[in-house]
């Protein structure tokens, strides 16, 4: 007999209690029976549960201690439009779930998602389904009886953590507010819109104080920790600029006003001791500057190439601080003086350009006693020249090419060198008007005025009624000084003495930090040179590069094992024009080191001329042009658009001296290039290659390149410039705005 053995297995039962036969119900038993479970039905709660493994509990409400009765039963309750009972909200019951839904119409997806949420192990309680988005109760306020899963200790813990870091990171943003608004003060500080610097500097300051604040509550932690250098530095960064802007607006207000009370005529007592007073506060200002400008520079600690500039820009500043300062001090002292001092100021066109920055059309006298600033005389020098009865001979390009046979102080600037020039000048002067015993000397180009006059804007000449400003300037000038011009004349002076007078009567209207900045930039670029007999003071302008001298080439690397070479072209026109306001000149500088270490230089200049036609004042450039060399070098070859230049001058002093005479057409571009070799070779092993570059007085600027070749058995080490390096070639595109002196290491092995 066959024995068979039937396994029967016992379907689940879910009983769905609900006073409302709903649509959706029947799609719920279809459901369950698709899981194996066997659904039933009841309008009312049963008195036992006892049979059923489920309970759907819909829209119908049921006592907590029923509830209670039947822990081990799974009870889900269905309710709508937020009608669940708050007491099974806030019940901590482990065996319920609640569904709320927004409608009734619902779908086998909705289904779905309840017997998956009935039937899963989540430890959610809670879940809405096919609710509207119009609904404005917040699902929060149903799950309040879930607050308390977050009371554990590890989200305790995670929140102190959090609570901990933010309150010592809260000085951040208030500190990058402060730093914003100081950025903006700084801003307001160069576009002189001082009413905005004090707003920005007041929020600026309130947001610093929040940020210290708050600093000082977690500065300990930092510094527990070893991180603190960061943050104070940046402390530092902010308060310091803050007090730099804060200082550098009260001397741009103090130096306004001393610049009223020095030009003002017939100082009482009062005024001279506020004046002396606020000098004094003017020198403690910048001292103040100085210093938070240095702990800025310290503080920023940054390898970023913005960082950088920022502070090479500190370290410009504050070098031009310091020498603020001491002509602070010199021009207190000049001031003061019990005793009258007498100054010269030389106008030089340098449209008519001369090695020693330009025709010498005019000049004026000035002195200063006992906080008085005197008239500023001008004279015309061909008044001056009229009065001369001796013969004095001339340079011989003068006689040559201008064919004057006498020299006279109008072409007395002929030497590179600017003291050379200015005692050439007394020279003159004590020979024609009997002048003599001056303290110093001032020579100002076209373009130096030029710049000034970029700080006042439109000036009104009533003697003239002409408006002048930096741009018309030169072309008034000439209209009024060389139309129908004879020697003689006064009308030159007349009219370079209205510009003075009106240039003072509107220094009110004076923008300083213009002023300040056209200043700085004629005195670097050599379109404004001193010379002071005080020798302290004289000093400050010749380490500056400001006193127009001929530099004498000498170690300036801090080592004896140097070669120094040197390079100061620079021209002088003789055609008696204006060609030089469209004459632009480039440099290109080719050097060759060889394998002996031997420097052989190639030196290429183009004139290009792009005067209209021939007629004066524009026309053909003719220049005696002359370049200073080192002494121990050869010229081996010049050339001029190619043709052998044979006929040319040459000289051995300090330096080899060559010069030579060449004419440059209008519209046209000529091309001079000499070749010569240094005598002095790069020494075995390596050496210090030192190149000094000279601008001319009153020369505009000129693009400059550098092309350094070397041998295979040369390299460069380091350099004080950035250059492009390729191979074994060296190249650098500058400007020659200013005197510049080139470092290279180089070894020779």
């Amino acid at each position: 007999m066959k024995l068979e053995t039937e396994i029967v297995s016992e379907k689940q039962k879910a009983l769905i209690i609900s006073k409302t036969n709903f649509a959706f119900i029947d799609l719920l038993k279809q459901h369950f029976k698709n899981f194996s479970v066997d659904p039933f039905f009841s309008s009312t709660p049963p008195k036992s549960f006892e049979i059923f493994d489920y309970l759907f509990v819909i829209d119908t409400h049921m006592t907590l201690a029923k509830i209670s009765e039947n822990p081990e039963k799974k009870i889900v309750f269905i309710f709508f439009h937020n009608k669940t009972p708050q007491f099974l909200l806030n019940s901590r019951l482990k065996n319920i779930k609640i569904i709320e839904i927004g409608n009734e119409n619902l779908d086998k997806y909705d289904i779905d998602k309840i017997l998956w949420f009935a039937f899963s192990p989540t430890k959610e309680v809670f879940l809405r389904i096919n609710w509207l988005a119009k609904k404005s109760q917040p699902q929060i306020e149903k799950r309040k009886f879930t607050f308390s899963r977050y009371f554990t200790r590890k989200n305790l813990t995670l929140a102190f953590i959090l609570i901990f870091i933010s309150l010592h990171l809260l000085f951040a943003p208030f500190l990058l507010l402060s730093s914003i608004f100081v950025s903006r003060a700084f801003s307001g500080l160069k576009n002189e819109n001082y009413q905005k610097v004090s707003a920005e500097i007041s929020a600026a300051r309130q947001f610093y104080q929040l940020s210290k604040k708050f600093y000082s509550f977690s500065r300990s932690t930092y510094l527990l920790l070893g991180v603190s250098l960061v943050p104070d530095n940046l402390m530092e960064i902010d308060k310091n600029g803050l007090e730099a802007i804060e200082e550098t607006t009260a001397i741009l207000t103090n130096a306004k006003e001393i610049q009223r009370l020095v030009f003002a005529k017939n100082k009482d007592a009062v005024d001279k001791d506020d004046l002396k007073l606020r000098i004094k506060t003017l020198e403690n200002s910048l001292d103040k500057v100085a210093e938070n400008l240095v702990v800025i520079n310290q503080k920023l600690d940054f390898q970023f190439q913005f960082v950088k500039t920022i502070k090479n820009n500190l370290l410009e500043t504050s070098d031009l601080l310091e020498k603020a300062k001491k002509l602070l001090l010199y021009f207190d002292s000049v001031l003061g003086k019990t005793t009258s001092s007498k100054y010269l100021i030389f106008f030089a066109n340098n449209m008519e350009l001369r090695p020693g920055g330009g025709f010498l059309g005019s000049f004026a006298t000035v002195d200063i006693k006992d906080y008085e600033i005197g008239e500023i005389k001008v004279y015309d020098v061909y008044d001056a020249d009229g009065q001369l009865t001796a013969h004095i001979d001339p340079p011989k390009p003068i006689e040559q090419y201008l064919k004057i046979p006498h020299w006279f102080l109008r072409d007395s600037n002929f030497s590179p060198d600017y003291f050379e020039n200015y005692q050439k000048a007394l020279f003159f002067l004590e020979k024609e008007l009997k002048m003599a015993d001056f303290d110093g000397s001032m020579l100002l180009t076209t373009t130096a005025v030029e710049n000034i006059l970029t700080a006042f804007g439109n000036i009104y000449l009533p003697d003239f009624k002409e408006n002048i400003n930096s741009k018309n300037f030169y072309l008034k000038t000439q209209f009024y000084t060389e139309k129908n011009f004879f020697p003689g004349s006064i009308q030159k002076r007349v009219f370079l003495s209205s510009v003075v007078q009106q240039i003072i009567l509107n220094l009110d209207n004076l923008s300083l930090k213009k002023f300040l900045t056209s200043l700085k930039k004629s005195l670097d670029e050599k379109q404004i040179v001193i010379h002071l007999n005080d020798e302290n003071a004289q000093s400050l302008f010749d380490t500056s590069f400001w006193s127009g001298r001929v530099i004498e080439p000498k170690c300036l690397a801090g080592t004896n094992s140097c070669l120094v070479d040197y390079l100061f072209p620079y021209d002088a026109n003789v055609g008696a024009n204006k060609a030089n306001f469209f004459i632009s000149r480039s440099l290109y500088l080719r050097t060759n080191v060889d394998s002996q270490g031997k420097i052989n230089h190639l030196l290429s200049i183009q004139y290009q001329n792009s005067s209209p036609s021939e007629i004066f004042p524009t026309g053909v450039y003719r220049n005696y042009f002359q370049i200073l060399l080192p002494k121990n070098s050869t010229i081996k070859q010049i050339t001029k658009e190619g043709v052998l230049v044979e006929d040319f001058d040459q000289k051995d002093d300090k330096f080899k001296l060559v010069g030579f005479y060449f004419e440059v057409p209008p519209k046209k571009t000529v091309e001079i290039k000499i070749n010569y070799q240094l005598n002095e070779e790069i020494k075995k092993g390596g050496q210090i290659y030192q190149l000094v570059v000279q601008k001319q007085i009153g020369a505009s600027n000129s693009d400059l390149i550098l092309d350094f070749r070397f041998n295979n058995n040369i390299s460069l080490i380091n350099q004080n410039f950035s250059p492009l390096v390729k191979d074994d070639k060296v190249i650098y595109n500058t400007n020659l705005s200013t005197d510049k002196i080139f470092f290279m290491e180089l070894s020779n092995d």
